[in-house]
This record gives C-alpha cells, structure tokens and sequence, in this order.
C-alpha cells in the first residue's frame, strides 16, 4: 500500500511540474504586472504559496508573531488570500504588494495582489527537484492535506538518501508543539533512476 502511495504522489508531483514548466515563469521577477512598488514603499508580505484557487493564492508567512504577552496565541503566523495571481505555483515563496485596497480581516485575510515577485527556488546540489517542487509534493500527500493552513517552517534534501523533509504545521494551532508534522518526499530523479 505504501509503494502504490508513493506512485501516486510522485506522478502527482510529474503532473505539477510539467504544467508548471509549460509556462513563461521566470523565478525573482515581476508576476503580475502593474504599478511597481516605490523604493519608499514598505516590504510587501512574504511567504509561501500553500494553496490556490482560480487566480487567487494563500500565501503564509513562517516568521510567527508571539502574541501571548497580550493574551493572545502563542504562534500567529500571518495569512492572506491573494486575489489577481494568476502566475506563482504553490510551493513557490513570494513577495506581494497590495493595490492599497481595503483588506478582509477575517483569519486567513484577503487582499488584491497588484505586483509579485517570485524567489528562484533553491535546487541543492544532487536533488533534481527544486525545493518548490518537494513543497508541493509534501502538501500533496496524506499528511500534508491534513493540514488546514499550512506553515513550510523547514525544507532539507538529504543526498545520500535522495529524500526531502518538510516540517510544517497547521497556522490554526496556536501552541508550539501542537500539529507539527515532517513529510517526506522522494526526489523523482532519483525513483526514475532505481526503476
């Protein structure tokens, strides 16, 4: 049951990588092209691409705020829904600014994306899956759906073994130790190669 598991999670992966190399994405350059933000204009929002839907994207931010001095969560990782992005793959980390549109405050919040930039993904050195693949491969798999709103907080490629670990957890636990998970993906060169 585990080998027909990782069949289908790894011809899901080739399916997500051969729409994603179809099109003209070219990693740390503008996406959405509009109004680029002004050298005096504040960071835009940072962080990983974990879902999409239509030419929206959910975007998290692994730098969690410690609310519990207030009385609030001990981990609030930032979250917004990203209308008007048609272009970045989930997986990949982005930077987005908004229109400067009013933003909908209900957890994840949403706003209207008008400039992205996508960061090139890291491909280690003996992995033939860029980091934004294995991502999309660990969200993809039965322990990843699991998660309502995912938080990448770690990626690693081991090369003697040709595995890559992602350790995230669900935005909506509020505790430190609560919904960590580690899924491991296996570098579809590597499969490719053994059989």
């Amino acid at each position: 049951m585990s080998h027909l598991r990782q069949v289908s999670i790894l011809l899901s992966l080739l399916i997500v990588c051969l729409t994603g190399c179809s099109g003209n994405i070219e990693c740390n350059s503008v996406q959405t092209q509009a109004n680029e933000p002004s050298e005096s204009s504040a960071d835009g929002f940072k962080g990983y691409v974990v879902d999409r839907k239509d030419d929206s994207i959910l975007v998290v931010d692994p730098a969690y705020k410690d609310n519990s001095a207030n009385g609030g969560d001990d981990r609030y990782y930032p979250a917004k829904w990203f209308s008007n992005a048609p272009d970045p793959q989930i997986g990949s980390y982005v930077e987005i600014w908004t229109d400067g549109g009013p933003e909908n405050q209900p957890y994840p919040g949403q706003a209207r994306a008008e400039t992205i930039t996508v960061s090139c993904p890291a491909n280690p050195e003996g992995a033939h899956l860029s980091e934004a693949d294995a991502i999309r491969g660990g969200l993809y798999s039965s322990d990843g759906e699991k998660v309502r709103i995912p938080v990448i907080e770690d990626i690693q490629f081991d090369q003697d073994s040709g595995m890559w670990t992602i350790r995230m957890r669900d935005a909506m636990s509020t505790t430190e130790k609560q919904n960590e998970i580690e899924v491991k993906v296996e570098d579809i060169g590597l499969v490719e190669q053994q059989e």
